[in-house]
């Protein structure tokens, strides 16, 4: 935006003064013009860079103070009991629900650079709708995903999962255009996420012809046995429950509480 039209504002102007005041032929007045715009650009992006460096310093500070806070309560609750274990649990969530409050309130520090870049504000949208989405706030985040980026893993995982709750008929297409340029470890959650669709859906030769996909994008024995599963047809025992937090976070399925055995003792 600014960024574009003052770099192209001062490259006319060298234009202009190279032209008439130094004589310099076209060809010359061109490569002068070109190379005043590269320069004003490329000085005023960095130090929108710079800018944003600072900002998200404090949001990492931001992060690891709520992150502090919220472990150091489970810990007082750990040796001091706070009511029943619901009542506490519902506590920790209010603070972490507090907490998410602060961080998308927080990223209203970018606002001031919106008008220097395009993309800063769908890329402060896509931090929003991740917060939002684990706020839970569904609608809101649906209504925000036309405007965010999908450039990482996260947020496309998240709106696959969205994808899949309104039945969004375009969700294959968006995941084949989007998973490309994943590789390694940020493959794993996409794949994963994915191939437990289409298990949902019935779509079994599907989901392993997914699965066979991922090996070249990645390697994980989550998927890997996944793929072994569905090939032997024990579809039931497909499982992303080994991702633990990272497949858990997708809200997709709910852990399953461990069994407690009580050992009675005969006297």
């Amino acid at each position: 935006m600014l960024t574009l039209l003052i770099a192209l504002i001062t490259s006319l102007l060298a234009g202009a003064v190279s032209n008439r005041a130094l004589g310099l032929p076209t060809s010359a007045v061109v490569a002068m013009m070109i190379t005043v715009f590269i320069i004003v650009h490329l000085i005023i992006s960095l130090l929108l860079r710079m800018q944003s460096k600072k900002i998200n310093t404090k949001l990492q500070e931001l992060m690891l103070e709520i992150q502090q806070k919220i472990q150091g309560m489970q810990n007082r609750m750990m040796h001091r009991p706070m009511g029943s274990p619901k009542q506490m649990m519902q506590i920790l969530e209010r603070e972490q629900q507090a907490g998410l409050d602060r961080m998308i309130e927080a990223l209203d520090l970018y606002k001031p650079l919106y008008k220097w870049s395009f993309l800063m504000k769908r890329q402060v949208n896509t931090m929003k709708m991740a917060f939002l989405f684990q706020q839970k706030k569904f609608d809101e985040v649906d209504a925000l995903l036309p405007k965010c980026l999908f450039f990482d893993a996260q947020s496309v995982t998240i709106k696959l999962v969205r994808m899949y709750r309104n039945n969004d008929p375009k969700l294959d297409k968006f995941f084949k255009t989007r998973v490309r340029r994943f590789k390694g470890d940020n493959a794993v959650i996409p794949y994963a996420t994915y191939s437990w669709i289409l298990v949902k859906q019935d779509r079994i030769e599907d989901a392993i012809a997914a699965l066979t996909d991922a090996r070249k994008q990645t390697s994980n024995e989550v998927l890997e046995k996944n793929r072994e599963f569905l090939l032997n047809g024990k579809v039931k025992q497909f499982s992303n429950a080994p991702l633990a937090e990272a497949w858990y976070a997708l809200m997709l399925e709910e852990p399953k509480m461990p069994r407690i055995q009580q050992n009675v003792r005969y006297r």
